[in-house]
């Protein structure tokens, strides 16, 4: 009898301390964890003033410094103005599936000096946040449906990020030039239209991976010059390339670790610079067949013998040449 009614009551408990958690969880409110990580929640429809309050009330308790803030699920939110956490530090921003959200200002306020990670998921972003801070080291933009685009002056005040990471995203010309100490970089739906003459070149020695690619029908078209500042510690890796120019690909097959090109391409006299090349053992290249693909190693080098092989040496080289001493990658940008 004692154990029925110990169930019955630890079992009732349990099932009102559940139910109270879902009607908290389902109220817009911001509330306070004091766990393992200490951290501020904001769900549901708030407006930004309301957030603000609750930061100004946390503040005059003399409780400023927090590892996480995540505010989630809020349609109201358009807009993240300059200084919104005040004098709140954190250590991780989470910014997570507010549609209306357009523009984030340099909110950080007193996060400048102490956040090392920012995530911005499932919002609608029109541009990478000018943010400001020497100890933001990741810094995350997840897109829904549009798309952002990735300027220089986002990076401007925060160039000590060392990763990047975007879904679906347009990329202007030396976006990534300033960030001295990038080492990885992601980009997953990038824009399906050709790539732009600088919009991926690099000025990290520590640049150690590079990824494109694109849940869109997607031919990786770039233009001559798209590349530069690839190091020989970089893996690059590319979601599809219909064309391989060597006025595109040459800086970054010549000089990467490991070039990758996920979708199998075709593998005619437009990859002969390839095949025949010193760096053929650094580049993953499969060649689409009639019924499956094969790895460009594998095809053997009598099969571009129409191609002008001693020329495409000659190219190969020259190419080298001018890379070497006239690569915009070897240039100083102000």
């Amino acid at each position: 009898m004692h154990l029925e009614n110990c169930l019955l009551f630890y079992t009732s408990a349990a099932l009102l301390f559940c139910s109270y958690q879902q009607a908290a969880a389902q109220t817009p409110g911001c509330t306070v964890d004091n766990g393992v990580q200490s951290g501020i929640t904001c769900s549901g429809d708030l407006e930004v003033s309301q957030i603000e309050d609750f930061f100004k009330e946390l503040v005059q308790l003399g409780t400023v410094s927090f590892q996480q803030l995540r505010i989630s699920d809020n349609a109201l939110i358009q807009r993240l103005p300059v200084g919104f956490l005040g004098e709140l530090q954190f250590t991780q921003i989470w910014i997570l599936s507010c549609p209306n959200l357009v523009q984030v200002d340099d909110f950080l306020g007193a996060s400048r000096d102490t956040v090392s990670k920012v995530m911005l998921y499932w919002n609608s972003l029109s541009e990478v946040p000018q943010l400001t801070s020497t100890t933001l080291y990741e810094l995350h933009v997840y897109q829904t449906e549009k798309r952002v685009v990735v300027r220089r002056s986002a990076f401007e005040r925060s160039r000590a990020i060392r990763k990047l990471e975007f879904r679906k995203a347009t990329v202007e010309p030396f976006a990534f030039l300033d960030l001295k100490e990038l080492f990885s970089l992601y980009i997953r739906d990038i824009s399906p239209t050709p790539l732009v003459a600088g919009s991926f070149h690099f000025a990290s020695p520590a640049l150690g991976y590079v990824e494109l690619t694109s849940y869109e029908p997607w031919e990786g078209r770039a233009e001559p010059g798209t590349f530069g500042g690839i190091t020989n510690t970089t893996w690059f890796r590319m979601g599809a390339a219909a064309l391989v120019p060597p006025a595109v690909f040459f800086p970054v097959f010549s000089r990467s670790s490991m070039s990758e090109i996920f979708n199998p391409i075709r593998c005619d006299c437009q990859v002969a610079w390839i095949r025949l090349s010193p760096f053929l053992p650094r580049t993953t290249i499969r060649c689409a067949t009639e019924t499956s693909f094969v790895a460009l190693p594998d095809v053997d080098e009598a099969e571009f013998r129409d191609c002008g092989s001693s020329c495409t040496r000659i190219i190969l080289l020259l190419f080298f040449f001018c890379f070497i001493f006239f690569s915009p990658s070897f240039t100083v940008y102000l």
